[in-house]
């Protein structure tokens, strides 16, 4: 696998659980797929944990800025592979690694379900997706415990508003009352609402207990095992 040591631009908190780094891609070939990850870590340490690139490679040609969303403790650090990362660090960049990728050939319609910080690869299919000269027809259906643990949410919302996505948000255990998306876990209603036996071409990406309830929802709504992409954590 290939190395790049690329610098951290900044590291900033987007959920309760997880910050955002940035690090500076310019003048740098993408080299990746939509959906795929490298290992990664701090230059001067050994240590290496896989993440899903969370920005679509076109955005990173026209940005420069190759962006990583990273779990963090009840102290706000991630582990020891990352901790103390911020602007002016150097960070190694290991791949890309993984199979899972948005093809080049797309459907008519795409449907999304993260789980948590699984949002990350969809984030950079979607963005991939959008960019396309006939872009698909998008539905992202995101969980998240509570609501200030939901990543890119302006974003998510913005694209929303615009009618380039159809964004479904459940918070799946507390919610104050002035949330407006749905409360709980995704439902078998949801999943056959969302299909209405289209069968479109499904990506999923959360933990495995997560995924495997998705996977089972989508089958008994119709849709093909073909048709379901996974990646779990």
């Amino acid at each position: 696998m290939a190395t790049r040591l690329l610098t951290v631009r900044s590291a900033t908190r987007e959920t309760s659980r997880a910050i955002l780094v940035s690090l500076d891609a310019r003048g740098k070939k993408a080299g990746y797929a939509a959906g795929q990850a490298a290992m990664v870590g701090l230059a001067a340490r050994p240590v290496r944990r896989p993440y899903s690139i969370a920005s679509a490679p076109e955005d990173v040609g026209r940005t420069g800025v190759m962006e990583f969303l990273v779990e963090v403790g009840p102290d706000g650090q991630p582990g020891p592979h990352l901790r103390g990362v911020a602007p002016g660090c150097r960070v190694a960049v290991e791949g890309p690694v993984g199979g899972f990728v948005l093809p080049r050939r797309l459907g008519r319609e795409l449907l999304f379900v993260a789980g948590g910080t699984g949002i990350a690869p969809l984030r950079a299919m979607m963005g991939s997706a959008l960019r396309k000269r006939r872009p698909p027809r998008i539905t992202m259906l995101y969980s998240a415990r509570t609501p200030k643990e939901f990543a890119f949410i302006r974003e998510l919302r913005c694209l929303s508003r615009q009618g380039r996505i159809r964004l479904c948000m459940t918070a799946s255990r507390a919610a104050p009352e002035t949330w407006r998306g749905r409360r709980g876990r995704i439902r078998q209603a949801w999943i056959r609402a969302l299909v209405r036996n289209r069968a479109p071409l499904c990506f999923l990406c959360g933990p495995e207990s997560f995924v495997a309830d998705v996977t089972t929802m989508l089958r008994a709504a119709g849709v093909p095992a073909r048709n379901i992409r996974r990646e779990r954590y």
